[in-house]
């Protein structure tokens, strides 16, 4: 091998090895944020989880006040709703996901439509998801990538872009996580919303509370921003988790789709 090809050689395998270690370091960051939050294994064993939900989106005008109920294995979802204006309906709506179908009643009626039942599989996917997502990345299928630091409002964060392979999900976001150096904690994170057309991101900001060992980021806001984490909407939508209780007893029948009436 002659010295140029010996010195593209050396170049090219000291990109690969940075880059291995570069995305070891971002596992690790988000291995340690995991513990902070009280440990995969912690949670896991706690088998599920049901709690109150409330939803309010001023700016489109979208409330949702239901009480959701999940079971961690086979990622079982169901939500009874008092309140839910994307699909303009109050009183008498359940959703459920039996891990591969998600259904739809509206008083007690199973729904044959494509749009409802479209939007309960998104809700039920995706509410699910934001409950367990920590305890979630590093499964297969997802990419870190370690992005350097950032200091917002005096605080020193370590930035991890999350993606996700192309069979990974109904879609594939983007979320770029904002890890305290000091209490390991992600404290915000931007993040696309692919499966309903929102490409740019969002700034969700997050408040914690322990119920059982776990750190929940149960009090929640977010709001339109750029790839920098600076705000750009006017109005911020929340999302607020109350009254959770882990490991109940639970019924999952409720979670099959009733019969037609």
């Amino acid at each position: 091998m002659n010295t140029y090809k010996k010195v593209v050689y050396t170049f090219f395998l000291s990109l690969i090895t940075t880059s291995a270690i570069i995305a070891q370091d971002a596992k690790q960051l988000v291995s340690e944020m995991i513990e902070a939050v009280g440990g995969k294994e912690n949670f896991y064993n706690l088998k599920n989880v049901n709690y109150d939900y409330a939803y309010n989106n001023p700016e489109a005008s979208m409330k949702l006040t239901n009480h959701e109920t999940y079971v961690f294995h086979k990622e079982l979802s169901y939500a009874k709703y008092t309140e839910h204006s994307i699909l303009g309906a109050n009183g008498s709506v359940i959703e459920g996901y039996d891990g591969t179908n998600a259904w739809v009643t509206f008083d007690g009626k199973l729904s044959k439509e494509e749009k409802p039942n479209g939007i309960a599989r998104f809700l039920r996917k995706t509410n699910y998801y934001w409950f367990t997502m920590f305890f979630k990345l590093l499964d297969n299928g997802v990419n870190h990538a370690y992005e350097g630091t950032k200091t917002v409002n005096g605080k020193t964060y370590d930035i991890v872009k999350i993606t996700f392979g192309k069979n990974v999900g109904d879609a594939q976001d983007t979320y770029v996580l904002y890890i305290n150096k000091k209490t390991k904690l992600v404290d915000q994170f931007l993040f696309t919303v692919v499966g309903m057309g929102m490409q740019d991101p969002l700034l969700m900001v997050m408040e914690y509370e322990t119920v059982d060992g776990i750190k929940i980021g149960s009090k929640r806001k977010y709001i339109a921003s750029n790839w920098d984490g600076e705000v750009i909407g006017k109005q911020w939508t929340t999302t607020n988790w109350t009254n959770i209780k882990f490991n109940t007893d639970i019924d999952t029948s409720i979670f099959q789709q009733p019969s037609m009436k």
